[in-house]
């Protein structure tokens, strides 16, 4: 792979875990392939939904280590940077959460921002002052001061969470960085803090003790030491107690205790040189594949998925692992009944690492991929994806579930939207909103789990919903590489449903942010006949809000002149974020 096909790869990756957040691959194998590329950046640009925040010190990421080798390297390396034969490290634990800022002026929190880039944040004032224990009001501080941390979700919270979501990492992130301050204000979010920047502390030590001063929530658990064996001694106890933490680490953060000496070392572009991460080890396991399963997403697309004879990795009963895709397989020669390696890491879906081909028997058959639809039989595109769209009935339940969790109906989960869909009472969208008046003629109660009063709820949470916005109505609809980024442009710039649904190709072209892929998506989805019957039903049952006049997109063309400092496909492929 060349250097510039690697870079595209990382931004992809970068792109996925912190706008989407979504890990494909471990946090080793990412460091791979940035050791690889020779790349020296930080995270990902902020999404454009939110307002911008310069991070006046820059907010930078931590290299790794995996092996006591590299942690011994990193003590000596600093040693000689210094020049002295003893060095204090403090060792703290490593919450796999999402990176934040809060910045006080004359001890009230004035702003609250995510790492983003590094030097460029989102900005999350309003979401921050809903975090549980996060103070407005430091009494008696004068000046500024900024407080940074990390914000996780504690696992006992995030079982909870009646939701689809994989993971409390991700439940943290995402719950942090919405558009709407209620939905973080529901979500039980905390937080630990590390550093303080504007203080009179000599020493991390003396930082993480100032932060309780002030009323900050600080992690109990960290060590001072002075050689590697004290150092791999915390990190050893962490790593076997972290299940009775409650709440998910994934590693060891080592800094140079003396605040003097982390300036004389610095920074690099990337990340400090007085700090490493020392991260845990992914689990593995070897189990055996039972079955090869096809499932159809709301795009159409096959997505190959092991079905594992279950196996304990990490404290987690594994059954299943992502296979990615037909090329994943023919490259790894994935065949029913082999035995395989299976890793998981932090909030990486578990993926097979290996394949035991000794242990494989002399007639097990290549596994052959479907070249039709395994739901409804349609033929394939050239990507793989089923061309039946509105009748592929997976196709149909998954742009269900995605309309439910896109309006977040109260009670209308994945397993409600099957179970309605089984008994015919739903087929498509609007089907939700007509649901009501078909359960007059259906006794929905003598179905199991069924009372009159969950059922009353699920209908209140439905009509809760008609009001939306154009943005929230166009980002529902599961139209390929339309996600909330291009809603969001799309809206800003039609104002009305009435407008965006006359939209045509030329004026869809001219929108900056929207590449020829997702034009084409558009133009393909509001060509096909069902499609604009289902979108005219929809939005005849909705109050679809026009957006503000006062908007500074909206109506309008938006024109760069001048040199770009980037191709303009990139930049236009970076308003894509569904498929």
């Amino acid at each position: 792979m060349s250097k510039n096909a690697l870079q595209e790869e990382i931004k992809r990756y970068n792109e996925l875990y912190y706008r989407e957040n979504i890990s494909e691959i471990t946090d080793a194998e990412y460091d791979k392939l940035v050791k690889k590329a020779s790349i020296q950046t930080v995270g990902s640009a902020p999404d454009d939904r939110f307002s911008k925040v310069e991070h006046i010190v820059p907010m930078l990421s931590l290299n790794n280590a995996y092996k006591q080798e590299e942690v011994e390297e990193f003590i000596a390396r600093i040693k000689g940077l210094l020049n002295v034969h003893e060095l204090e490290i403090i060792c703290e634990p490593k919450t796999d959460g999402l990176s934040f800022s809060a910045i006080y002026e004359d001890g009230r929190l004035v702003k609250a921002a995510t790492r983003g880039d590094g030097y460029y944040g989102e900005d999350v004032t309003k979401n921050a002052a809903t975090i549980e224990g996060l103070p407005k009001v430091l009494p008696d501080v004068k000046g500024r001061l900024e407080v940074r941390g990390e914000v996780y979700i504690r696992n006992d919270d995030f079982l909870k969470l009646n939701k689809n979501f994989s993971n409390p990492r991700n439940t943290a992130s995402g719950s942090l960085r919405q558009l709407d301050p209620e939905v973080t204000a529901s979500r039980p979010l905390r937080y630990f803090s590390y550093s303080l920047i504007g203080g009179r502390e000599n020493t991390q030590f003396e930082v993480l003790n100032r932060l309780k001063e002030l009323g900050f929530c600080v992690n109990e658990h960290q060590c001072l030491a002075n050689n590697v064996d004290e150092i791999l001694e915390f990190y050893n106890r962490i790593y076997d107690n972290r299940h009775e933490l409650g709440y998910d680490v994934d590693g060891v953060v080592l800094k140079v205790n003396n605040l003097t000496l982390q300036n004389r070392l610095g920074n690099t572009n990337k990340a400090p040189r007085w700090a490493i991460a020392h991260k845990f080890p992914a689990a593995q396991g070897k189990t055996k594949i039972v079955k090869i399963l096809i499932q159809v997403g709301k795009t159409g697309k096959l997505n190959p998925i092991a079905k594992l004879a279950p196996i304990n990795i990490g404290g987690v009963i594994v059954t299943r692992a992502n296979l990615h895709n037909k090329d994943e397989i023919e490259r790894k020669d994935i065949r029913e009944g082999d035995v395989v390696v299976v890793e998981r890491a932090g909030d990486v879906i578990p993926k097979i690492i290996d394949v035991d081909k000794s242990a494989r028997s002399r007639n097990a058959p290549k596994f052959i991929f479907p070249n039709t639809c395994p739901e409804c039989n349609s033929d394939l595109d050239d990507w793989e994806r089923c061309t039946g769209e509105n009748f592929c009935p997976a196709q149909q339940i998954g742009k269900l579930k995605h309309f439910v969790e896109v309006l977040d109906i109260k009670g209308f989960g994945g397993r409600q939207v099957e179970f309605f869909y089984d008994l015919g009472l739903i087929r498509k969208i609007p089907d939700i909103f007509t649901l009501e008046e078909k359960l007059k003629n259906f006794n929905l109660s003598e179905q199991e789990g069924w009372g009159e009063k969950l059922i009353s709820n699920l209908l209140n949470s439905v009509n809760s919903r008609k009001t939306i916005t154009l943005e929230k109505f166009i980002s529902s609809l599961g139209i390929r590489f339309v996600g909330t980024h291009v809603a969001k442009l799309l809206a800003e710039h039609y104002g009305s449903y009435e407008n965006w649904y006359s939209a045509d190709e030329e004026e869809l072209m001219s929108i900056i942010g929207v590449g020829e892929k997702t034009i084409d998506s558009l133009i393909s989805f509001l060509s096909e006949k069902d499609n604009v019957e289902m979108v005219k039903n929809l939005a005849s049952q909705l109050k679809i809000e026009p957006v503000s006049a006062n908007s500074p997109l909206s109506g309008k063309i938006v024109v760069f002149t001048g040199k770009l400092s980037r191709e303009r496909k990139e930049m236009q492929a970076e308003g894509i974020f569904a498929c």
